[in-house]
C-alpha cells in the first residue's frame, strides 16, 4: 500500500490533564509565524540532536524546509501554538517521527495525546511504521514513547533509535486521551 500523505487529519480538541482544552489540528501555511514564535520562546534550545535551532532565521529556515517534505500537527491554546508534531516520510513504509512541547505545556498529557492521534494519522495515511530517536537523557520522552508502545532499536552514544509498528491502518492503536 502506498502512503497517502494527503491523508486529512480532522482538527479535534484534546484535554490537558488540568482540563484546560487545546485544538490540535494538521499545519496550515497561516500557521507559519506562530509556529516560529513558539520555538523562540522554546527551551531548551538544541536539545534533540541540535533542534530546535537556536534563532529565528534558523528557526524559520528550519521549519521552511520541513514543510516542503514533512506533515505537522500543531497543538494551539488559542491562537498560540504550544505543541509541534513533525512526521517526515523516509521510505515507502516508514516515517521519522519528532515532537516538541513548549515548556509552559509539559506534564500535561500533551505529548501523550498529541503522540496517539499522529501515530493513528501515520496509520491512516498508509504507513506501517514509525522511527525516532531521543537522548537517552531524555527520561519524560522515553516514558511517553514506551507508553504507546516503541521499541528501542538501537542505542549510540547519548541517543536511541526506537520503533512501534503501525500495519498501514490494520492495527488498533491505544486511544487519545
Amino acid at each position: 500500500m502506498m502512503p497517502v500523505l494527503d491523508a486529512v487529519f480532522h482538527p479535534l480538541e484534546i484535554r490537558m490533564n488540568d482540563g484546560r482544552p487545546l485544538l490540535l489540528r494538521a499545519f496550515d501555511a497561516e500557521d507559519f509565524s506562530a509556529l516560529v514564535e513558539m520555538y523562540k520562546g522554546f527551551q531548551p534550545k538544541r536539545v534533540a540532536q541540535g533542534l530546535p535551532p537556536p534563532d529565528v532565521p534558523r528557526i524559520a529556515q528550519w521549519l521552511d524546509r520541513l514543510q516542503t517534505k514533512s506533515r505537522s500537527l500543531l497543538a494551539l491554546d488559542g491562537k498560540r501554538v504550544v505543541g509541534h508534531v513533525i512526521l517526515c516520510p523516509i521510505s515507502d513504509a516508514a516515517v521519522e517521527y519528532t515532537i516538541f512541547v513548549h515548556q509552559d505545556y509539559r506534564c500535561q498529557g500533551v505529548g501523550l495525546a498529541m503522540t496517539r492521534l499522529a501515530l493513528q494519522w501515520v496509520s491512516e495515511m498508509g504507513f506501517a511504521e514509525v522511527f525516532l530517536t531521543t537522548e537517552l537523557s531524555n527520561v519524560p520522552a522515553l516514558s511517553l514513547y514506551r507508553k504507546v508502545g516503541f521499541q528501542t532499536q538501537n542505542s549510540f552514544g547519548d541517543e536511541c533509535e526506537m520503533k512501534i509498528s503501525v500495519a498501514g491502518g490494520t492495527q488498533t492503536l491505544p486511544r487519545a486521551a
